[in-house]
């Protein structure tokens, strides 16, 4: 049990002084404020409390304001108001008791006796019962004069309220993205991009060194960050060693999570597909996103901040293209972790959203017929495929200020062809 000894400062005259360090209080912790909690506060009533409490309240009741009238009654001296005693209980619970935030939603009240001029009275107030949900305190309320006796005591129920606080998110310059796949098609595009948005980009590739290494070079070459990870995505520790370099390359942990690493489709007719084909999908698309997740997220805790973008796909939402069941079938698991991710993660800071292509300009169609690609683009609305850095444009903006409200969205850039 704690107790607080403070005076609480008159309407006016001269005993007011002004406190610089409760100018603008801070709202109170309701975390910290606990059943059994005790605070007081003692006020010697002067007549020019009186008078300010009857200039405030209109309450100008001659038993409180004039002294001949006063004499005439068997108190045979004025009467201090009693919503005036309330009003320094008001002041202990504004201030002190919980404090800055607390909002009065119901109290009851009782004068035993009355209190006059020149009087000192000692009020107690008790925190009697704590609901966290309601964010609500019930307060006991006790207040006795210089001689000890009970002039009035009630009880209350305070609601304590809520600071609204605008979200402190790095910018981009000051965060480090690790993009899966990210040294050719999609995933190079996006490297690029958020290098040159001033992001640290550690490029994460499985075989082709000499790629990665040249999109490196590009990078660095135009005042760029970034470094070329190698590590299998399907391998949860080759993935943890990998973003772990995060902290001894750019002295800071990975908080933007680029979860692009895939398969090339394989079209296959539904009865021709085996459930290892099923299975691989699986492993590289979900499961290598699954990892890395993993590996970032508890970092992104810590720090209450992080972005995580998952490459998905517009099929997955609309008619598919003939014979790529194993494929939009992982991208389809992909789209359902984004958000359950969201919303688990999102009262830690971190947005989850996903990003779904449709056809893009990139070797992983370079198989598919000429012809197809162009009725598909005859039949989006801006009479093209999209490119890979229409893909990475959309990311870079998640990552920035433009997503620091959006999670558990999924972000089709397709040209409008899902319509």
């Amino acid at each position: 049990m704690k107790q607080t000894n403070i005076s609480v400062l008159p309407l006016q005259g001269p005993e007011v002084t002004h406190d610089d360090a409760c100018a603008a209080p801070p709202f109170v912790d309701f975390d910290k404020v606990q059943a059994g909690d005790e605070f007081h506060c003692s006020k010697t009533i002067a007549a020019q409390d009186l008078d300010a409490f009857a200039e405030v309240s209109g309450d100008r009741n001659p038993l409180h304001m004039d002294e001949g009238f006063a004499r005439r009654t068997h108190f045979q001296r004025r009467v201090v108001h009693g919503m005036l005693l309330a009003n320094y209980v008001s002041a202990l619970v504004g201030m002190r008791c919980p404090g800055p935030g607390a909002l009065w939603s119901q109290q009851s009240f009782s004068w035993h006796a009355p209190v006059f001029i020149h009087d000192r009275v000692l009020f107690t107030l008790r925190v009697k019962h704590k609901a966290v949900g309601a964010r609500a305190l019930t307060i006991e309320v006790k207040a006795v004069n210089q001689d000890g006796k009970l002039v009035m005591d009630g009880d209350g129920v305070v609601t304590v309220l809520q600071e609204r606080k605008e979200a402190d998110e790095l910018p981009i310059t000051e965060r480090v993205a690790f993009v899966s796949g990210g040294s050719r098609g999609i995933g190079a595009a996006i490297s690029l991009a958020l290098a040159q948005a001033g992001a640290a980009v550690m490029i994460n590739y499985r075989s082709n060194t000499a790629a990665a290494e040249e999109l490196c070079a590009a990078i660095q070459s135009n005042g760029g960050r970034a470094i070329p990870v190698q590590a299998d995505v399907s391998d949860y520790r080759s993935i943890a060693e990998a973003t772990q370099r995060a902290g001894n390359e750019f002295k800071h942990p990975v908080d933007v999570l680029i979860n692009n690493a895939g398969s090339v489709p394989d079209p296959r007719p539904f009865m021709q597909t085996t459930w290892d084909d099923i299975r691989s999908s699986l492993d590289v698309h979900l499961r290598g996103a699954f990892h890395c997740c993993q590996a970032v997220i508890p970092r992104m805790i810590e720090q209450k901040s992080g972005r995580i973008i998952n490459i998905g796909s517009a099929f997955v939402r609309t008619t598919p293209p003939a014979n790529w069941s194993s494929f939009l079938i992982a991208k389809a698991a992909m789209q359902t972790m984004t958000r359950c991710l969201a919303t688990e993660l999102g009262p830690h800071g971190i947005r989850v959203n996903s990003v779904s292509p449709g056809l893009v300009e990139t070797e992983s169609i370079a198989g598919l017929p000429e012809r197809s690609r162009k009725v598909q683009a005859m039949q989006t609305p801006l009479r093209r495929l999209a490119s890979p850095a229409d893909v990475a444009a959309v990311v870079v903006a998640l990552c920035t200020g433009v997503g620091d409200f959006i999670t558990g969205a999924e972000i089709p850039v397709c040209g409008g062809y899902p319509m």
